[in-house]
């Protein structure tokens, strides 16, 4: 096993030695004690504010990858009362 940085993350991992240099299994890795540039920072996509944002991959966090990713819940949202239905004129 051999010591390696990603390039991508910059987290130093444990990999089997034919890993690193590999096309596919080790493209973004480099041996121990390379010369290693910072990880890029993370680009934010740019989207409005969505006061009711909706959870659509279950982690709990809303607008991710935006300046606006917070918990799920974390904005209160006034519910309306649901309209009444008059069921004796439809019965007509």
């Amino acid at each position: 096993m051999a010591i390696a940085i990603n390039k991508r993350t910059g987290k130093t991992v444990s990999v089997p030695d034919h890993y690193i240099g590999h096309p596919v299994l080790g493209i973004d890795l480099v041996a121990e004690g390379t010369e290693v540039q910072a990880a890029p920072k993370k680009e934010t996509k740019k989207v409005d504010f969505k006061p009711a944002a909706i959870d659509a991959d279950g982690d709990k966090v809303v607008q991710e990858g935006t300046k606006w990713e917070r918990p799920l819940g974390s904005v209160k949202i006034q519910e309306q009362p649901a309209p009444e239905i008059n069921t004796k004129e439809n019965e007509e």
